[in-house]
């Protein structure tokens, strides 16, 4: 397997770096400014064995498809990840999608890359749109800049779908959000509970003490959303844009985890049930030293 590596200069003369697999899955299995990465390499694991853990996209659905639409391999030697995924394979045999599993068709020079993804595409020789139980296509176009690292996925497809990503930290979790979040039980929107860190302006300071698998909102723009992930000695920033109000971002992180996932979502304000069958996002990740924050 062979990584692409982007490379640029910030402002102030720091190194960035990116590096993507497109032949597993278009993973983000680094982002670093200098020294400092933004992916938590205790999730390597994870990768290797069922294609979940560093910087994996999201998409042509989210999570556990519920809907029973896609067809379980009937030969499961040749997807050696579902033995992996426990009593999730026997809902989902590509949870979060069938993107982050197969080979994506990439191109690039120094500081951009440009992927893309279709239902034509085989994965040990079966096509893509039988697995995912549905036609798409989708594109994934990244660029290295000064500011940071711009990351631009859209999907089209024969029914619903979302599209987003999963940069990683640890420390505390801070956005303004609306007073309404899915829980861990996925089952309906609720307030912001009393006892967490949220005040009149609509900011929450999620400790990441605490465990977290939550659905939130934006408060000021219903199109972008800014989430910071503050780990003392730096700071993990990012910036989303949808084409729709359609959605939302998810907040995950096991108790005890040296990791938490923050998941820019398309096209559906509760990801396991997506409204639309064509959406797009911006991301842009920004990495900040003790010394810029």
């Amino acid at each position: 397997m062979t990584p692409i590596i982007l490379r640029n200069t910030a402002v102030n003369g720091d190194l960035l770096e990116a590096t993507f697999l497109p032949e597993k899955g278009m993973n983000l299995m680094s982002c670093k400014k200098n020294t400092l990465e933004a992916i938590d390499r205790s999730t390597r694991t994870r990768f290797e064995e069922r294609s979940s853990g560093l910087g994996c996209p999201i998409g042509p659905h989210f999570h556990l498809k519920r809907q029973q639409t896609i067809i379980p391999p009937k030969d499961l030697e040749r997807f050696p990840h579902i033995a992996k995924l426990g009593d999730e394979a026997k809902i989902d045999s590509f949870p979060h999608g069938v993107g982050r599993y197969a080979a994506w068709q990439a191109i690039s020079d120094a500081t951009k890359v440009r992927a893309t993804l279709s239902g034509k595409d085989l994965l040990n020789g079966v096509p893509l749109s039988v697995l995912e139980g549905q036609n798409f296509k989708m594109s994934y176009d990244a660029e290295l800049t000064p500011e940071g690292l711009q990351i631009k996925m859209s999907v089209v497809s024969h029914t619903t779908s979302v599209v987003g990503h999963l940069p990683q930290g640890k420390g505390k979790v801070i956005s303004e959000v609306h007073n309404a979040y899915i829980g861990l039980d996925y089952k309906e929107v609720k307030p912001i509970p009393k006892g967490w860190n949220f005040n009149s302006q609509h900011v929450l300071i999620f400790d990441l003490d605490n465990e977290a698998d939550c659905t939130f909102f934006p408060f000021l723009n219903p199109t972008e959303g800014k989430i910071a992930i503050d780990a003392i000695t730096r700071k993990l920033v990012t910036i989303y844009r949808s084409l729709s109000q359609e959605n939302s971002w998810q907040l995950y992180h096991p108790r005890g985890a040296s990791f938490v996932c923050v998941d820019p979502v398309s096209c559906s304000q509760d990801p396991r049930h997506p409204n639309l069958s064509v959406s797009a996002l911006n991301i842009n990740l920004q990495i900040l030293d003790n010394t810029d924050v």
